[in-house]
């Protein structure tokens, strides 16, 4: 595991040739933009784990010093005074466990069967075992003395281990977010007021002049407006049966870390698709134009039939996307639309080019693709027929703001006549598209955003 040094010199690393980039400017090249901007999303990643990696050393140091006050009250010594007769001055060594993230345990299955051995009467752990299950009982500031006094923390690698799948891995909306790592209660950023592209209205103000020489310059200043994140806690209580906490813990370790990773992701993409903004994230899809809402809604066609997709609504849907937001931009779509797609007209006119290419045979892309952009299933797009269930968006122009990683704790005693531990994880996020709402474009009068959908049919 990198040290946060070698951490801090990679980022720097990745910065400088990200700057290098942006100083080309307009000069940039289609692949240099590209490269721009995967650069940019590993230094932003790389600022979420160094930030992770100084949380972690200050809990090692505030565990080191709640250990020595533990090891001085077990023991009753206490440091000797100068030239105080009768006393040996105590030494204070670093915790046994201090470096270690796993605190010994080999795999995650291993510390669950070690917790349940822990709580069972009548079963009986080495002494090492229990030392480390100890440490981290003081670590949380639980009570030791016997099974029913409290659970345990989760060791450090493995929360961050369902962390970093859930929001870094390829199919985590979470992960294609322009995430902000949030250290504090909410993090509060200016963002652009603009509304429309008009000469005199970009950047909420801003207007460039061509001049004669010996004119004066005419002044202007751009707009802003505020945007908070406040991340909201997001908790998860899973429940193991004993016997599975009796079979093979390699086995357990994946059926758990399977379950945390799979739904933390589920509910985080549902949120940022359909978050109603109270006590989660504000989605997408939520409210209307009077509401700050940031989508453009596409009318249905004329007469169209009911739970329908046609050619139509997908050539308006790409027309109404923000020029600047198309490179990255994917579809989304309830896998209900699949016929619909299917069925839909391969072409546009005599000898037009294919709308939709399916996936295998005539597309490379994983999930197919539409008027060339990739598609991705997702479960919580609406249902056939219902606005959402065709989603047109570049989630970059979607801010998340991440406190911290996963607090987590078990406990033997909630589900003890069922036979079961019970697991609880926490962590907090937050996030809502960066425009307001949809903008006027430069030329014409059909309004454009990041986020497009089609009305319900």
């Amino acid at each position: 595991m990198a040290t946060i040094q070698e951490l801090r010199e990679q980022r720097e690393t990745l910065f400088k040739q990200a700057e290098t980039l942006e100083a080309k400017g307009d000069a940039l090249t289609a692949e240099e933009t590209e490269a721009w901007s995967n650069l940019v999303d590993q230094v932003a990643s790389l600022d979420t784990k160094i930030t992770q990696a100084e949380a972690e050393s200050q809990a090692a140091e505030d565990r080191k010093a709640k250990m020595a006050s533990l090891r001085d009250a077990r023991t009753g010594q206490r440091r000797s005074a100068p030239n105080e007769p009768g006393l040996s001055d105590i030494r204070v060594t670093k915790a046994r466990f201090e470096d270690d993230p796993k605190v010994g345990f080999k795999t995650f299955g291993d510390f669950l069967t070690s917790v349940r051995a822990a709580h069972t009467p009548g079963m009986s752990i080495r002494s090492d075992v229990g030392e480390r299950l100890n440490f981290l009982a003081a670590i949380s500031g639980m009570g030791q003395g016997t099974g029913a006094d409290g659970g345990f923390t989760v060791p450090p690698e493995y929360s961050t281990t369902i962390w970093d799948g859930a929001g870094t891995e390829s199919d985590s909306l979470l992960a294609m977010t322009d995430q902000f790592t949030v250290t504090g209660d909410s993090l509060t950023m200016l963002a652009n007021a603009e509304t429309s592209r008009a000469t005199g209205s970009r950047y909420g103000g801003v207007q460039t002049y061509w001049i004669a020489e010996g004119d004066q310059l005419t002044g202007s200043r751009p707009k802003f407006r505020q945007m908070k994140l406040e991340p909201q806690q997001l908790a998860s209580l899973v429940y193991v049966t004993d016997k599975l906490l009796q079979n093979s813990p390699v086995a357990l370790e994946q059926y758990v870390s399977r379950a945390m990773t799979d739904d933390i992701s589920f509910t985080v993409g549902n949120a940022i698709i359909n978050g109603t903004g109270v006590g989660q994230p504000k989605g997408i899809l939520t409210g209307t134009p009077a509401t700050n809402a940031c989508r453009v809604k596409v009318s249905k066609e004329s007469g169209q039939v009911a739970d329908t997709i046609v050619s139509q609504n997908v050539l308006k849907m790409y027309a109404r996307l923000h020029p600047r937001a198309r490179q990255g931009a994917m579809w989304f779509y309830n896998v209900a639309c699949t016929p619909q797609l299917n069925q839909m007209s391969l072409s546009v006119g005599t000898g037009g080019q294919p709308v939709y290419t399916p996936p295998g045979g005539l597309s490379s892309a994983p999930y197919g693709s539409l008027l060339g952009l990739p598609m991705m299933p997702l479960e919580y797009c609406a249902a056939l027929g219902d606005e959402g269930d065709l989603i047109l968006a570049n989630l970059k122009w979607y801010a998340t703001g991440v406190k911290g990683g996963i607090q987590s704790a078990s406990s033997i005693h909630l589900r003890f006549d069922y036979l079961e531990t019970a697991f609880r994880w926490v962590y907090a996020v937050d996030g809502q598209p960066w425009l307001q709402s949809p903008q006027t474009p430069f030329k014409g009068s059909d309004t454009v955003s990041p986020f497009v959908t089609l009305e319900a049919r």
